[in-house]
């Protein structure tokens, strides 16, 4: 009974705390007034004015509930609730009423319905108990109220192990040595764990808590650490041939959330599944701040400098030597990497250091510069000047050439498109005059519909963009142009499709 007071008195000076919160009148109002029946939850007729006693005041949130008149019953019906109720599951601890519930001990003269047992059902009926536990509170304002303080510590210290990179050791290993300030492994990936901290401080205090939201035993404040209150699990069945990082993927959570939550049944991310087994996919999604420091090792690509160029006059002009071949190199990379509940932070992420593990090797070209009089460069100019393509290659069935137009001389100058010698000039009943220039390098080019003979005569050696003739529109033709071919042989069937080697 001593102890029951003593909660009493708790409970009546945090009523009073909150009858400074209204109006200074309000009280007195209540317990005064002849209409009080039309401001309480529990309608309570005005009797008469008697002799000073003292009665209880609840009110719900800001609303008064009723009053009591025997607080001796009072007592004995929060007896009742926790023994009926509570005792099973919290031994040794006392009921009080919820948070929004609030009772104040106070003189009146006012005599009032006794309706102490409607105000008792009406408590019981909706549940408005709160019970002895503990109450955590984070610095970012997240809230757990627990049975037992040891089960939330505990707890909060395993809960770290789901974030560890255990890499086939025993988490609690990998824990063991950050708490002594050890090195602990590489994973698999390349990772190794630095330090882990919690970023969100807490206060612990013994108090009455809501029953609905005590967290029980050791897996609840698990539970709560991963969740929160609002836990609603979500489950996938495993199908032939899923793995666990398909599944993390398929499910959009990251491996070490199905590790950590699967945690009995799954021991590596290489375990192989059994098809029908029933998986957690649950988004672990933390109410207080888990900070995991790592170092990662990466491979990256070392590039090499650009291709370094030598013109060589000893070399035929457009004739290139590759004396060293590009080749790519090697670094390996530490990154000091921050993981927030298992998330990347990648804002800071810091690169720890570099080292060269294999060289990369630039290109180097020799280009040759060597101008011969009668051997090309390989490179074409078109046969005129203004040149305006009027057939394509292949603009009809058969055409293996384009006809170009001096887009502002009809009939102006045709000439060599490279260095080369005359080795062929005539007239044919389709192209009507023509002339073929060996380049000497493999390359013939081939020019037709002239108006005239070849300016020069076989075995004569011209520069590129030399004139060699007339446009015209001999043999079959429908207007002046330059039929011009590309050959990589001397005859028509060795004609090649020609804009790849046409560049000025």
């Amino acid at each position: 009974m001593l102890k029951k007071i003593g909660l009493l008195v708790g409970l009546a000076v945090g009523a009073m705390a909150l009858t400074l919160l209204l109006p200074s009148d309000t009280l007195q109002y209540d317990l005064n007034a002849k209409d009080l029946e039309t401001d309480g939850i529990i309608s309570q007729k005005y009797v008469s004015e008697g002799e000073e006693k003292e009665v209880l005041t609840i009110y719900y949130k800001d609303q008064l509930l009723g009053i009591v008149h025997d607080i001796d019953e009072y007592e004995q019906f929060l007896e009742r609730i926790y023994e009926e109720k509570y005792a099973e599951d919290f031994p040794n601890t006392e009921v009080g009423l919820g948070e929004d519930v609030h009772v104040s001990k106070t003189v009146s003269q006012l005599e009032v319905e006794d309706k102490d047992e409607e105000i008792f059902a009406y408590l019981e009926e909706n549940n408005f108990f709160s019970i002895m536990g503990y109450k955590i509170e984070f610095l970012n304002g997240s809230i757990a109220y627990v049975k037992n303080s040891d089960d939330f510590i505990r707890a909060r210290e395993d809960f770290v192990l789901y974030f560890l990179e255990s890499n086939g050791v025993d988490p609690s290993e990998i824990k063991k040595l950050l708490d002594t300030h050890q090195t602990t492994p590489y994973s698999s990936d390349e990772r190794q764990d630095i330090s882990y901290r919690y970023l969100d401080s807490a206060k612990i205090s013994n108090e009455l808590v809501p029953i609905d939201l005590i967290l029980k035993d050791y897996d609840e404040c698990i539970t709560w650490l991963s969740f929160g209150y609002s836990y609603e699990p979500n489950y996938y069945t495993v199908e032939e041939g899923d793995m666990i990082q398909g599944v993390a993927s398929k499910m959009g959570v990251s491996v070490m959330n199905l590790l950590s939550v699967n945690s009995e049944t799954l021991k590596s991310e290489t375990q192989l599944l059994q098809v029908g087994e029933e998986l957690n996919v649950t988004p672990i999604d933390p109410p207080v701040q888990l900070e995991v420091v790592k170092n990662r090792i990466v491979e990256e690509t070392a590039y090499p400098e650009s291709t370094q160029y030598i013109y060589d006059d000893t070399l035929r002009e457009g004739q290139r030597i590759v004396e060293q071949s590009y080749k790519e190199g090697t670094y390996n990379v530490q990154y000091q990497e921050t993981y927030i509940n298992g998330e990347l932070d990648e804002s800071q992420t810091k690169e720890i250091s570099r080292l060269l593990t294999e060289a990369p090797q630039q290109e180097i070209v020799r280009i040759g510069t060597m101008v011969i009089p009668n051997v090309g460069s390989g490179s074409f100019r078109l046969p005129v000047d203004n040149a305006y393509v009027s057939c394509d290659w292949l603009c009809y069935y058969g055409h293996t050439a384009i006809d170009v137009q001096n887009l502002y001389n009809k009939y102006g100058s045709v000439k060599a498109a490279d260095r080369g010698t005359i080795v062929e000039t005539g007239y044919g009943p389709v192209t009507g005059y023509y002339v073929i220039i060996n380049h000497n390098n493999g390359f013939w080019t081939y020019y037709g519909h002239m108006s005239q003979p070849c300016f020069y005569s076989v075995g004569t050696t011209v520069a590129k963009g030399e004139v060699i003739g007339q446009i015209g529109m001999t043999g079959r033709a429908t207007g002046p142009h330059v039929h011009f071919e590309i050959r990589n042989g001397p005859y028509y069937a060795d004609t090649i499709y020609p804009w790849p080697y046409i560049g000025g």
